[in-house]
């Protein structure tokens, strides 16, 4: 049967919580598996089997459905699921400019036919203090050195260098007693930045959106990160 909502609202009556919930959570019931062959407008075409609940992956934080794919992941905050970044990894110490991937930062999407997709993602990074002495055309001076993070969709050759995101090495160091709120731990040392990508896949396959890194200082913290990925088929 069609969709009934079990509170009706007449004019002059007062919209209330309960019966605006009851009245969603009724919709809710019905377009899960609620749907009948008489309520679709086309049904020569299409009938109540082509309608069907995503199937929502609570590991990887996706759902997928016969029109596309949606969900990410984050942090959850500054005190959770904090995740680094490192000189040691990325080649800074030797002078190679080296990418890798941000641990956890990634999510992998199984395309099954051609879509486009929005790449959403945000990050905020604490880097250094990195005091180790300079050795030239090695380590650049101590305020010299710089943490980036860029996304990248595919593999690390498709770093998006254009959406990517400096942060000067905390040089000056922690300030133990905050002298204002314009300065509480550091004047320098922290980067954050929020954006979207548009990819279009052509193809049917894996894929991964995730965030990259290069460092040249040798601890940085990566806060309340995420990424998160709209796709939709063609």
């Amino acid at each position: 049967m069609a969709y009934t909502p079990p509170v009706t609202f007449v004019a002059n009556t007062t919209l209330s919580a309960p019966d605006y919930q009851d009245n969603s959570d009724a919709l809710r019931v019905y377009l899960h598996d609620g749907i009948v062959s008489g309520d679709l407008r086309a049904t020569r075409w299409i009938d109540t089997r082509h309608v069907q609940s995503p199937l929502v992956d609570s590991y990887r934080g996706l759902q997928t459905g016969a029109t596309g794919i949606q969900g990410g992941q984050d942090s959850g905050g500054p005190l959770t699921r904090a995740t680094l970044t490192t000189s040691y990894m990325t080649g800074g110490k030797y002078g190679a400019v080296e990418f890798i991937p941000v641990p956890g930062s990634a999510i992998r999407i199984s395309v099954r036919r051609p879509c486009k997709a929005l790449f959403h993602y945000r990050w905020e990074v604490i880097a250094g203090p990195d005091n180790a002495p300079n050795i030239s055309g090695r380590i650049p001076d101590q305020d010299e050195r710089l943490v980036t993070i860029s996304p990248y969709i595919g593999n690390l050759t498709q770093v998006q260098v254009a959406s990517a995101q400096d942060t000067i090495n905390n040089y000056d160091g922690w300030v133990s007693t905050p002298p204002s709120p314009e300065r509480v731990y550091n004047i320098v040392g922290f980067g954050s930045k929020t954006g979207t990508l548009f990819q279009n896949y052509t193809g049917v396959g894996e894929y991964v959106l995730g965030l990259a890194s290069f460092s040249q200082v040798d601890r940085s913290v990566v806060l309340n990160w995420a990424v998160a990925v709209e796709a939709w088929y063609v």
